[in-house]
């Protein structure tokens, strides 16, 4: 039987790897920090954005960092997030944690399944689904607007999502209802295994099977690079987690979101 920790910590490096890949991307703006085996993202000027301002893959044999990362973001005056997969001596992190101010704000889904999926149906009607090539402002533009970044942020989110079509390993496609960009998402592949990345729709365009149509196709493509497995995060009860229970995706693990507050 595969140990399910090691299990769990390979769908961790590669979720995470995912998001560190394209914000190391973006140097001007955000910061990535090893603590340990932790790597702390940081962006000052967006400090309550949770994605932008997250720990990622500290484990509790690297509890006696939680400190120095705390100090960190401490003296960015920012609050950041952890998201925390489930490890022997869990126990000793939290507490680390919670002397540092930090408290648990929520949880996310990581599930996953194996690959090849059955074949897809038909597309749903007026929809098509396309890998985007060497123009990205479509895809740029619908990403960021469907999940709903304000309009004051969203010129900084379309140039940070430009940067989606440089991150080794990582597809983009865009779904169109009636020849309307409508919706958008990205896959990303470390055969054997992928994941999906991220994906939104735009609220105009919402309820006509964009979403499912996507899944799909990434999970063919996935297929089809040599993957033979595949995970995705999503937050816990979600439309999104309900999408990818009927994509035949199992739960994995729980992850664990907590915040720091102020500094103690």
């Amino acid at each position: 039987m595969t140990n399910p920790h090691a299990a769990a910590r390979e769908l961790e490096w590669v979720s995470s790897e995912y998001m560190l890949r394209w914000l190391a991307r973006t140097p001007e703006t955000t910061t990535i920090a090893a603590f340990g085996a932790a790597r702390a993202v940081l962006t000052p000027q967006l400090g309550d954005a949770d994605f932008l301002n997250t720990v990622h893959r500290l484990l509790p044999d690297d509890a006696e960092q939680v400190p120095r990362i705390a100090a960190h973001y401490a003296e960015a005056g920012v609050q950041p997030w952890f998201e925390l997969m489930p490890a022997p001596g869990f126990d000793r992190l939290a507490d680390a944690l919670a002397e540092a101010g930090g408290r648990q704000v929520g949880f996310l889904a990581m599930s996953e399944r194996d690959l090849p999926a059955p074949p897809a149906g038909p597309l749903p009607v007026g929809v098509t689904v396309e890998v985007v090539g060497a123009d990205v402002e479509d895809f740029a533009r619908v990403l960021p607007e469907g999940h709903g970044v304000p309009a004051d942020r969203r010129e900084l989110a379309i140039q940070r999502s430009r940067e989606h079509a440089g991150v080794a390993g990582v597809r983009l496609y865009l779904a169109r209802v009636e020849r309307v960009p409508a919706a958008a998402a990205v896959l990303f592949l470390v055969p054997p295994v992928a994941y999906l990345a991220n994906a939104s729709t735009l609220e105009l365009h919402r309820r006509r099977g964009c979403q499912s149509a996507l899944i799909a196709r990434r999970l063919a493509d996935a297929a089809e690079a040599g993957c033979t497995r595949v995970a995705v995060i999503t937050e816990w009860g979600s439309q999104s987690h309900a999408n990818m229970a009927r994509a035949g995706f199992r739960g994995s693990y729980t992850k664990a979101v907590w915040k720091l507050d102020a500094a103690r």
